[in-house]
């Protein structure tokens, strides 16, 4: 698998719930809070493109103003 891979998702505050989907490819996971968040997204990219790691995966997030606290203490 090239290491050009790319994916973009789009971070939001759901009624109880972070967000993040790719409407395009149709993924969707939500965590309780960043790190777990960050946790199902790694998850979510791994059995969407049915890799072993996500690390060779690009992961840009765009994140709603919103929920952007505690953000940048969180990795993917």
């Amino acid at each position: 698998m090239s290491r050009s891979l790319s994916v973009t998702l789009r971070v939001f505050k759901g009624e109880k719930m972070l967000v993040a989907s790719n409407r395009e490819l149709g993924i969707v996971t939500q965590g309780k809070d960043w790190n777990n968040l960050m946790k199902n997204i790694r998850d979510v990219i791994e059995t969407y493109f049915d890799i072993p790691s996500a690390d060779i995966v690009k992961i840009n997030l765009e994140i709603d103003p919103m929920v952007s606290e505690n953000a940048e203490t969180a990795s993917c």
